[in-house]
């Protein structure tokens, strides 16, 4: 058994407890604010309802399942050192009822000294903490290959060692298919967009509370799109981010064919006959001005060319990544091109549809388009450029309007 450190462990737990946090704070909406003003044992009965499902989830999920969302993101389970198929309901109280303890340096302490990469809950529940393991197919003898060195055969190489050498999997139509399934898929997409949506506004919010800066509201997006790129990278990689290379091979840096350009302004031009009949039949779209927003007209040069930066270079690399390198790829594993195209698309739409939902169903069109794309040439270069030139274009509108 491979034993986990702090790091990866640590980040399940930021993933369990953000999920825990957005889910409680919906509940706590729904409760009139006269009720915590007139009720204080309202908020008492509340407050020990919430502790008790938090813990009672930790310790039910690892005792049925041996992990919890964060753990199965991040594919560790706890094992228990007696060899039983699962942990103890009991093993599984103690571990969790003793992470008040650790917290607080102990645990952190303890995991990065013992040998079994044990925090006190682990010690005295009896159960560690080490990767997934994954069922692996031997690989048919090639004939003239050399025999094994002595000792044996070496042992299999893990779920994503395929990243670092040709996929084998392909589609009708070559397209190289990654080793995430559409479950891997799905899930990547809700924890990176939670930590794409909560982390930001954490960090950045001690320095500018009311994000009144153009500064902040540039470090928050710049936050925002490195989390999507380590969720990508993080699954291409099976969280071990190296070799970087070849993780990124499998989200879609590719070679390609320079015909793969004649496709792209295709797309592009049937985009934008799209969203002008749109806007001619449907509706009018509506958009907010992320390029002001972010300070494309700030009279500091410094600020313009930062904001320039992550609109147009930053966001194109970013977004193509994990909405069609990582997310459309992982759909497409399993399911045909056009209803990963749709769905992906559809996503990509709706995470912007905060910024204006009448124009979330042209940007979910855009997504189709750019899966298309990216399917047709086998790399993800030629959705990105056609990503960089549609943002280059919008903001050439805004600064003429500065």
């Amino acid at each position: 058994m491979e034993y986990v450190g702090f790091w990866r462990r640590a980040l399940a737990a930021l993933v369990d407890n953000l999920t825990w946090f957005v889910g409680a704070s919906i509940l706590l909406s729904f409760i009139p604010e006269s009720v915590w003003e007139d009720s204080p044992e309202v908020v008492v009965v509340v407050g020990l309802l919430l502790a008790s499902a938090w813990f009672n989830d930790f310790a039910f999920s690892e005792w049925r399942w041996g992990q919890t969302m964060g753990k199965n993101a991040t594919g560790i389970e706890v094992r228990s050192l007696d060899g039983a198929d699962r942990i103890s309901f009991g093993q599984a109280s103690t571990r969790n009822l003793l992470r008040f303890v650790d917290f607080f340096v102990i645990g952190e302490v303890m995991i990065a000294a013992t040998e079994r990469k044990q925090r006190i809950g682990d010690r005295l529940a009896r159960t560690v903490v080490v990767r997934r393991q994954r069922a692996s197919v031997p690989a048919a003898p090639v004939r003239g290959a050399a025999a094994d060195p002595p000792g044996g055969a070496p042992p299999p190489a893990p779920e994503f060692a395929a990243a670092q050498a040709t996929p084998v999997a392909k589609s009708d139509r070559g397209f190289p298919l990654p080793p995430w399934a559409p479950r891997k898929t799905l899930w990547g997409l809700i924890g990176g967009l939670l930590l794409a949506i909560i982390i930001p506004p954490l960090l950045v919010a001690p320095f500018d509370p009311d994000f009144e800066s153009d500064g902040a509201l540039l470090a928050a997006q710049g936050i925002f799109d490195g989390l999507l790129v380590m969720v990508a990278v993080g699954i291409a990689s099976g969280w071990r981010f190296r070799p970087l290379g070849a993780a990124l091979r499998q989200l879609g840096l590719r070679r390609f064919r320079l015909s793969a350009f004649g496709w792209m302004f295709a797309m592009l031009f049937a985009y934008y006959a799209g969203a002008v009949l749109f806007s001619a039949l449907v509706v009018q779209p509506e958009q907010e001005d992320i390029g002001k927003e972010l300070g494309v007209c700030n009279p500091g040069v410094g600020i313009v060319i930062a904001a320039v930066l992550i609109i147009v270079v930053a966001a194109p690399l970013t977004e193509e990544l994990f909405f069609r390198g990582f997310f459309f790829a992982g759909l497409r594993s399993r399911w045909s091109l056009w209803p990963s195209a749709i769905v992906s698309g559809a996503v990509f739409g709706l995470v912007h549809a905060p910024t204006g939902p009448t124009a979330a169903i042209p940007l979910a069109g855009l997504g189709v388009g750019l899966a298309w794309l990216y399917e047709r040439s086998g790399s993800l270069w030629p959705s990105i450029t056609a990503h960089f030139l549609n943002n280059a274009l919008a903001i050439s509108v805004v600064v003429g309007s500065c």
